[in-house]
């Protein structure tokens, strides 16, 4: 299952993901965090490809507008990264759950 994003927002816009991989990252949380991919508005970024059904992300605006949530916390950092969930990061921010529902393309539109 492949999750993409697409900006419906009207400035440009960073996104980090978190999914299960137990494989990766077993005894280190289970679950891979990855960011950032920056979309352009009316832009879309392909960010993940996963057999399992669901995954989480954080996004944030230039404008400071965020799209947060209660799964998580991701562990962030201010330059790219690609860690699992128990790393240290600058912060930790919550996530929406993502659904995939076994679709083989999922799209979310991040809209203000």
């Amino acid at each position: 299952m492949r999750l993409h994003f697409r900006n419906r927002y009207t400035h440009t816009l960073w996104v980090a993901t978190m999914s299960y991989d137990p494989g990766g990252c077993g005894g280190h949380g289970d679950w891979r965090c990855r960011g950032w991919w920056g979309i352009n508005p009316g832009g879309e970024a392909y960010v993940l490809d996963t057999g399992n059904r669901y995954a989480a992300f954080y996004a944030e605006a230039s404008n400071g507008v965020i799209w947060t949530g209660s799964y998580g916390p991701i562990p962030v950092t201010q330059a790219a990264f690609d860690h699992c969930l128990d790393a240290p990061g600058q912060r930790r921010v919550g996530a929406h759950l993502v659904d995939l529902n076994n679709y083989a393309n999922y799209y979310v539109n991040l809209v203000a």
